[in-house]
């Protein structure tokens, strides 16, 4: 099981702050929360963007390892706040070149798909930023490797995954993948590290009410092509239910990896408070369920994993925490 360097409480949490507004809870599988940290992406090494729903903010972190022989804890340090222009945010993602920042918005009126440049210096993301699409049910997105695509899903009815390309304008639509698993929504969508195959998580919709649909999750492995931005519509393989550790999936990110080691896909869970682990063959086209990666968590939400391979970070709608784990393999 992989290794928790720090649990990180956002700065002025709204669930510990006493002018806050009273917000609505959301239920996923008979538990309430609300909506707090919500996205995370690594960019630039080990530097990160963090969106909070509820908090209404995009911050961008220096996350230092530690364990060196002064040993110094794992830390992350606040560089910049963005919520100009950011309304209820569900997820972000920075392109790999590094020079783009996009978020989903939601539940408001100015929700929408944004893309902000970042700093070269500062690497501060510019406020208000352009729209990509408006709407209203945006959840996961990614960028492809080479940063010449955006991925993203709605959640909707029925819902759907898009992909634009963003070295066309005006945010030329490469492809569009209709929900055929209502009601299941696909909630996010990642990149494998070579840009050959996508990963997609569904599951049912949080609700605002008592209850919540009941359907178990799934998560699906389809081909990409890179020259042309589309993801195939029918899928290499697929996994769905409890049997297999898929109760509410939310987020999945691919991990690293080297030419002919298994593809590993990570996915968080809100039902079961963990992390799990799958493995894809695209020989056999099969995929695995191989371990619960981290457990203890709080209604986990967000995910990515750093570029070397190195570390995880997670983001938990549910104490409002940014964690960072240790990969282990």
């Amino acid at each position: 099981m992989a290794e928790v360097l720090l649990s990180h409480l956002s700065e002025r949490s709204v669930l510990h702050d006493p002018g806050a507004p009273r917000f609505e809870t959301f239920v996923a599988r008979g538990r309430k929360r609300l909506a707090t940290c919500s996205g995370v992406s690594w960019f630039r090494g080990y530097h990160l963007a963090v969106v909070n729903l509820y908090g209404g903010h995009v911050r961008i972190y220096r996350f230092h390892p530690g364990g060196d022989a002064a040993g110094e804890p794992a830390r992350v340090e606040l560089l910049h706040e963005l919520s100009e222009g950011i309304s209820y945010p569900e997820d972000v993602a920075v392109s790999p070149d590094g020079k783009w920042l996009a978020v989903t918005h939601s539940m408001s009126e100015s929700s929408r798909v944004s893309l902000h440049p970042i700093d070269e210096s500062s690497l501060a993301p510019g406020p208000v930023g352009e729209t990509v699409r408006p709407g209203r049910t945006f959840h996961g997105l990614r960028f492809s490797p080479d940063s010449r695509h955006l991925a993203f899903t709605d959640i909707g009815w029925p819902g759907h995954v898009e992909v634009v390309r963003l070295d066309s304008g005006p945010w030329e639509r490469t492809c569009w993948l209709e929900n055929r698993h209502a009601p299941l929504k696909p909630k996010s969508v990642t990149f494998s590290h070579d840009a050959r195959f996508v990963a997609i998580a569904r599951a049912p919709n949080a609700s605002q009410g008592e209850v919540q649909g009941t359907s178990d999750g799934m998560l699906s492995v389809h081909r990409f092509d890179a020259s042309t931005g589309v993801i195939a519509g029918d899928a290499l393989a697929e996994l769905r239910g409890a049997g297999v550790r898929l109760l509410n999936p939310e987020m999945c990110t691919f991990l690293p990896g080297s030419p002919g080691d298994p593809y590993c896909v990570l996915v968080t869970d809100q039902a079961a408070d963990v992390v799990t682990e799958y493995e894809f063959d695209p020989a056999e086209r099969t995929l695995a369920f191989t371990r619960v990666f981290v457990d203890g968590l709080s209604f986990p939400h967000g995910l990515d994993a750093s570029a070397d391979g190195r570390f995880v970070a997670i983001t938990n709608y549910g104490d409002d925490t940014l964690r960072v784990c240790r990969i282990s393999r």
